[in-house]
C-alpha cells in the first residue's frame, strides 16, 4: 500500500511538474471585436511568465479606448493576471483586451485558471485632504475650471468617479461655437454676438436665461483664446455642428473632444497645484452654518475620501443615462416619446445626475429639468454617437425607402422629430468618396471606413443601385434623392425641405464608392440642471446664493432653453468652466 501511495504521489508530482513546464516561450496572438474595430492582442510568454502584452491592431477611441489599451496591457503583465480591474469609462475596450489575451494564452500552456483567479485586495484606508477648491467631475468643464482656478492662485483637487478623465467631452466631436471675426472673416461668414444670442435664445424656444446666454455668446471667443494659450490648436476653417444653425463651430486640429482633454492632462502634469483623484465617487456635499465646506466621496476600494475646501465646483454632467430621472422629468417637448427606451450618447457611468441630487440635498434649486435633447446620430442598440457622423457637409439623410425626408441642416429637435415620423423611426446617412476618399482615410473622429465596415456598422457599395439593394431601399428613390441634392448644390433646384447649400463647403456627390450608416434618435444632452447666476454661483430655492458652491457645464440649467444648438455645449463647458474656476479661487 505504501508503495502504491508513493507511486501515486510521484505520479501527481510528475504531472504537476509537467504542467508547470508545459508553457512554451513565444508570442501568441488573438483577435476579437473591440469598441470601434477588431482588436488584436499579442502576448509574449517567456520563462513560464507573461513577459509583455501588446495591442498590435486597433482603432479605439482616443482618450477612452486607447487609455484602456495602455493601462490594461501594462496591468496584465505587471500583475501576471487576467483578473485585473477594467478601466471604468472604457470597459468595452478593457474587456476586449482581456478576451483576446485569454484566447491568445490558451495556446501557450500557461495555467489560465490561475491567471483568472481573483487576488485578495488590500485593506482599504480612509483619506482626508484640504485645498482651496475641490472640483467634482473631471470632464471638460471640470478640468477647465480646475486649471482656471489654479491659474488664479488656488490649490485644487479634482474628484472623478471614472478611471479616465474627459467625461462626455471625451466622446464628443468637440465643436465649440464662438463669434470669430478673423476665422469667419477669412471665409466670408457674416456673424455677430447679437446674432449668436438671438439664434441661441430662439433655438432654445425662447425659454433660456438671457443673462446666461449673453454671457456665453459674449465670452466664448475669450474661451477659445484661453484654450489656445494653454496649448489647444484649432483649425483655421470654421464649420457647422449638427443643429448649430450657423457657421461658427470651431474644431481642433486633432480628432474629437479629447483634444481638449489631452491638453488639460498635459497642463496638469506639467504644473503644480492640481491633484486628480480618479476612481473616487462624490456622495455628499458637506456644510456648516449654511455654508458649503467640502465633499465626501468613496474610492473604488470602498474607503472614504474627505475633502475640505473653501469652494466646491460641481461639474458632474447631466442625467441622460439616468432612466429614473428621465422618466420623472420628461414632461417637455419630448413628452410624447418614451425617452427611457432610447440609448444615450454619454458615458453612462458619468451622466447620472449625481451632482444635481447632491446639490439639491443642500438646498439648491433646479431649472428646465424637462428640457431633454435628442440627437439624430445615435447608433442602433446603444445610442452612442459613432461611425459616420451627422455633422459636417456632403451627406444626405434618407428613410428606409431611400427618400430624403428632412433638411439636414435643421435644428436637432426638428431632425429628431422628423425621424420619429418615419416608418421604423430610423434612417440612413449616405455619403461617398467626397467624405471618405479612401477606405483607410482617417476622419475627424479617428475612424476609417475600413474598420466601420469590418464591425458591420457601415454598408459599402460601388454604385447607388447596389447600395440601395444592400440597405433595402428603392434604387430609383435613392438615386433621385442624390440627384436632387446635387441639383440643389448646383443652384438649379430650391429644396422643398429647406436645405440651402453653401457654395464653399458643399459639392456634388457623384462617384462611388458609396457608404450608408443606419442611425436612430438618442438622448444626448439634458439642458436642465442646477440654477446658477452669471457668476456660476449655485442658487437655492429662495433665489439666493449658496455660499461656496459653484457649478458649470451640463450639470447646470437655463443656458440652452429647451433645445441646445450644436456646438454650444463645449462653448458652455469652457466659457463657464473658466469663469467658475476664477470665481471659486477668489472665494477666500
Amino acid at each position: 500500500m505504501r508503495k502504491l501511495l508513493a507511486l501515486a504521489l510521484a505520479l501527481v508530482m510528475a504531472l504537476g511538474a509537467a504542467s508547470a513546464a508545459a508553457a512554451e516561450d513565444g508570442v501568441y496572438e488573438a483577435t476579437t471585436s473591440g469598441h470601434n474595430a477588431p482588436i488584436t492582442v499579442a502576448v509574449t510568454v517567456a520563462g513560464d511568465k507573461i513577459e509583455k502584452v501588446e495591442v498590435t491592431n486597433e482603432n479605439e477611441t482616443i482618450g477612452v479606448g486607447k487609455v484602456a489599451i495602455e493601462r490594461m496591457t501594462q496591468r496584465i503583465a505587471d500583475e501576471q493576471s487576467l483578473a485585473v480591474d477594467v478601466i471604468t469609462g472604457a470597459s468595452i475596450t478593457s474587456r476586449a483586451i482581456l478576451r483576446a489575451a485569454e484566447d491568445a494564452l490558451a495556446e501557450s500552456g500557461l495555467d489560465l485558471d490561475a491567471l483568472k483567479a481573483e487576488k485578495e485586495a488590500a485593506e482599504p484606508q480612509d483619506t482626508e485632504y484640504a485645498c482651496d477648491v475641490v472640483v467634482v467631475g473631471g470632464g471638460g468643464s471640470g478640468l477647465a475650471s480646475a486649471i482656471s482656478a489654479q491659474q488664479s492662485g488656488a490649490n485644487v483637487i479634482v474628484m472623478e468617479k471614472l478611471d479616465i478623465l474627459g467625461g462626455s467631452t471625451n466622446v464628443s466631436e468637440g465643436a465649440l461655437n464662438a463669434v470669430d471675426p478673423v476665422r469667419q472673416g477669412a471665409q466670408g461668414i457674416e456673424d455677430s454676438v447679437g446674432k449668436f444670442v438671438k439664434q441661441t435664445y430662439e433655438g432654445g424656444h425662447g425659454v433660456g436665461d438671457l443673462e446666461l446666454i449673453t454671457y456665453l455668446c459674449m465670452n466664448s471667443m475669450d474661451a477659445v483664446e484661453w484654450l489656445e494659450s494653454i496649448g489647444v490648436e484649432f483649425k483655421d476653417e470654421i464649420g457647422t455642428a449638427t443643429g448649430a444653425l450657423w457657421q461658427r463651430s470651431h474644431y481642433t486640429t486633432t480628432p474629437s473632444g479629447n483634444s481638449y482633454i489631452r491638453v488639460f492632462e498635459k497642463y496638469i502634469a506639467e504644473n503644480e497645484g492640481i491633484t486628480v483623484l480618479n476612481g473616487t465617487t462624490a456622495t455628499e456635499i458637506t456644510t456648516e452654518d449654511g455654508k458649503v465646506t467640502g465633499v465626501i466621496g468613496t474610492a473604488k476600494d470602498g474607503s472614504t475620501v474627505t475633502v475640505k475646501a473653501n469652494s466646491v465646483i460641481l461639474a458632474t454632467g447631466g442625467f441622460g443615462a439616468n432612466k429614473d430621472l428621465l422618466a420623472e422629468y420628461n414632461t417637455g417637448v419630448w413628452a410624447h416619446v418614451d425617452v427611457t427606451s432610447l440609448g444615450c450618447t454619454n458615458i453612462r457611468l458619468s451622466a447620472t445626475g449625481a451632482g444635481i441630487e447632491m446639490a439639491r440635498a443642500v438646498g439648491a434649486d433646479v431649472t428646465g429639468m424637462s428640457d431633454i435633447q435628442i440627437h439624430p446620430c445615435g447608433t442602433p442598440g446603444t445610442g452612442l454617437m459613432e461611425n459616420i457622423r451627422t455633422s459636417g457637409r456632403n451627406r444626405i439623410f434618407v428613410n428606409v425607402y431611400g427618400d430624403r425626408f428632412v433638411n439636414e441642416g435643421a435644428a436637432r429637435d426638428t431632425l429628431a422629430q422628423a425621424i420619429f415620423d418615419q416608418d421604423e423611426q430610423t434612417y440612413w446617412i449616405v455619403v461617398n468618396a467626397v467624405r471618405y476618399p479612401a477606405r483607410d482615410w482617417v476622419d475627424a473622429n479617428g475612424a476609417t471606413i475600413e474598420n466601420m465596415v469590418a464591425q458591420g456598422s457601415v454598408v459599402e457599395a460601388d454604385t447607388l443601385e447596389e447600395l440601395a439593394e444592400k440597405i433595402g431601399a428603392d434604387p430609383a428613390k435613392l438615386t433621385a434623392s442624390v440627384e436632387n441634392y446635387n441639383a440643389i448644390v448646383r443652384g438649379e433646384l430650391e429644396d422643398p425641405l429647406g436645405f440651402v447649400a453653401n457654395n464653399k463647403a458643399d459639392v456634388e456627390m457623384t462617384e462611388g464608392p458609396w457608404y450608408a450608416c443606419r442611425k436612430v434618435p438618442t438622448v444626448h444632452h439634458t439642458m436642465g440642471g442646477l440654477k446658477i447666476n452669471a457668476k456660476t454661483e449655485v442658487l437655492n430655492t429662495e433665489g439666493t446664493v449658496i455660499p461656496n458652491l459653484f457649478a458649470c457645464g451640463e450639470v447646470t440649467g437655463g443656458i440652452h432653453g429647451s433645445n441646445r444648438l450644436g456646438g454650444n455645449a463645449i462653448a458652455d463647458c469652457m466659457t463657464f468652466g473658466k469663469l467658475a474656476g476664477e470665481m471659486a479661487a477668489a472665494n477666500k
